[in-house]
């Protein structure tokens, strides 16, 4: 009678304490105590800040891929290398009004190819006259580009007017030696894309960078 007994209570203990092990180890787990109400968290949200679209033709000093500020193209083209890897591999158009007189203008950018990691932007500027298009592209409206270094780079701005920024610096000894980078800025005067004054900014290997400090 008396081993039946401690049977029984052993039992009972072993029950009890394998009770205790379990609720510590929920709690060690992170659920709530006895008694205690489960909060339920929710989770803040996360922006995308990959694309923020800012205008990287004010102020804006932080580093990141050039655009040259055209946007989405409205047609795009590619085309077929010759065996040398060289020729025009893409063409975009883009529709804007460039002079706000309520007519869709166009800007075409080709990009042309060489054979070697080097190639250059070339682009186009027509202001649509109701009976067609002019062109009124300035000389010399396309980047130097390389592997490391950019010689010469253009930013289109809209807002609050049409202007385009060049910024470009001459080859000296090697392709990546630094030289002075001077500035240029384009501005409509009677339908016209006339350059304002050259400044010098400071020596660079890749002119890409000194629009983001403007």
């Amino acid at each position: 009678m008396n081993q039946q007994r401690g049977n029984i209570l052993f039992n009972t203990l072993l029950v009890v304490l394998c009770a205790v092990i379990a609720v510590l180890i929920y709690m060690l787990a992170g659920g709530p105590m006895p008694g205690e109400k489960k909060s339920v968290g929710v989770a803040s949200p996360q922006m995308d800040i990959s694309d923020s679209g800012a205008d990287i033709s004010t102020n804006d000093t932080y580093a990141g891929e050039f655009s040259d500020g055209l946007g989405v193209p409205d047609s795009a083209q590619e085309f077929a290398l010759d065996e040398f890897g060289a020729g025009i591999s893409e063409r975009d158009v883009f529709n804007r009004d460039i002079n706000n007189d309520g007519r869709i203008d166009r800007i075409t950018r080709t990009r042309n190819e060489n054979g070697t990691v080097h190639f250059f932007y070339e682009y186009v500027i027509e202001l649509n006259t109701g009976n067609g298009f002019v062109d009124i592209t300035p000389d010399g409206f396309r980047t130097t580009e390389g592997a490391d270094c950019a010689l010469q780079k253009l930013k289109f701005i809209f807002q609050p007017e049409f202007r385009v920024i060049k910024i470009s610096r001459k080859w000296q000894e090697t392709w990546d030696t630094p030289t002075m980078a001077q500035r240029t800025e384009y501005t409509l005067n009677n339908n016209q894309l006339v350059p304002g004054n050259t400044v010098d900014m400071r020596t660079v290997c890749d002119v890409s960078e000194l629009f983001y400090q403007e």
